[in-house]
């Protein structure tokens, strides 16, 4: 009998067996000298090049495209706006970079770093269905912008930005784009040969890649400098391990779509059906398949938190890596008493519906035992 389910798989994703055995292959057997010119160091060259070979199918990238990996999404995100700043804004003198008011730390932490070498971060704020359209960018975009960072899909509420949109306002301004992915990877289709943009990177983690993977994609002809230089930064297990997560994110794509989006549905509807003044957000502005936000009125999230971790089902109210989903929910103009009240589910295409049916039961027994413990001490009070 299932008595768990994890629903946090846009905080961190189980890493599938087959990518942490390609990994372990390397530490094991494959342990050579990529550049050394024996029989060792060959076959570690052979196996490297044939997984980043699938790695950039998988992608999309044309040949010259140029693929670095990276130990984490925001080692790979800090290395976007470094070079930018490097070998752009020197270069150019413009020194605005856009972002937006619910983007992930990773992005905020590097914009104030570069604000002391003269960078000037500009946010761009949501409107009330969590996303930035072309007209709201295009108010934003000056002379002097050169950059505008954004994650393609808010991991906390599942909301997916109008990239084509945004992408087509940055072209016209002549203005470079980077686009985080991690989010969307597996669940929406596209190849970065046909996406306009001069960057996009993804955390490892969020695909079932294991902890330390992440990557970085940089258009053909946008020149790159890399964080670290005068050394070997190819990681052979990483690509590897990485390599195996892609073709199995294709392999269960069409899944993902349609039964993990189904049992997300099911999810969403026996909360608000069974708990009357639950609240579902964004549920009419396109979202990711396996993601959403529940509000739970009078049920203070962080309590509800407690108790559904205590009974096996985990969830999220963000923080760590990305803002709090209070936060994010303000931003939209949601009003804070009930944004506090706000929890994330994310689903995999692992997620059972046997787990689904868990996780129903049990956020219902505890949002109730929360609520009757919160009359409880009303009436004691009085």
């Amino acid at each position: 009998m299932t008595e768990s389910c994890y629903l946090d798989h846009h905080s961190a994703s189980c890493p599938h067996v087959r990518a942490v055995e390609q990994m372990a292959s390397f530490f094991q057997m494959h342990w050579g000298a990529m550049h050394a010119p024996h029989k060792r160091g060959q076959e570690v060259h052979a196996l490297y090049q044939s997984a980043l070979s699938v790695l950039l199918d998988h992608l999309g990238a044309n040949d010259a495209d140029h693929f670095h990996f990276c130990h984490s999404g925001a080692e790979a995100i800090n290395a976007v706006l470094h070079s930018h700043y490097f070998d752009f804004i020197r270069e150019t003198g413009k020194n605005h970079i856009l972002t937006t008011n619910i983007e992930e730390a990773a992005v905020l932490s590097s914009l104030k770093r570069l604000e002391k070498l003269g960078c000037k971060e500009k946010v761009v704020s949501v409107n009330a269905r969590c996303q930035i359209t072309k007209e709201i960018l295009i108010e934003h975009l000056g002379e002097r912008t050169s950059l505008f960072s954004l994650s393609w899909a808010n991991g906390l509420t599942g909301v997916i930005h109008p990239i084509a949109d945004l992408i087509e306002a940055c072209h016209e301004r002549g203005v470079r784009i980077h686009v985080d992915v991690s989010t969307v990877l597996g669940k929406l289709f596209f190849r970065f040969s046909d996406l306009p943009v001069d960057y996009i990177t993804f955390e490892g983690q969020l695909i079932h890649a294991p902890q330390g993977t992440g990557g970085l994609l940089v258009k053909s002809g946008v020149h790159f400098s890399p964080l670290i230089t005068g050394a070997n930064t190819i990681f052979a297990p990483g690509v590897a391990a990485l390599s195996v997560a892609f073709q199995e994110n294709e392999r269960y794509f069409d899944h993902l779509n349609l039964e993990t989006v189904r049992l997300r549905d099911k999810f969403e509807h026996a909360i608000s059906s069974q708990i009357l003044n639950a609240v579902v957000f964004f549920q009419h502005v396109e979202r990711l398949p396996n993601c959403c936000a529940i509000a739970f009125p009078g049920v203070h999230a962080e309590a509800l938190l407690y108790l559904l971790n205590r009974r096996g089902v985990y969830a999220t109210l963000g923080g760590g890596q990305c803002q709090t989903l209070a936060h994010v929910l303000i931003a939209t103009g949601i009003d804070p008493l009930l944004a506090q009240c706000a929890l994330s589910f994310s689903l995999s295409y692992e997620t059972t519906e046997a787990e689904i049916d868990y996780a129903i039961n049990t956020v219902i027994e505890c949002v109730n035992q929360l609520k009757r413990a919160s009359i409880h001490l009303l009436e004691e009070s009085t």
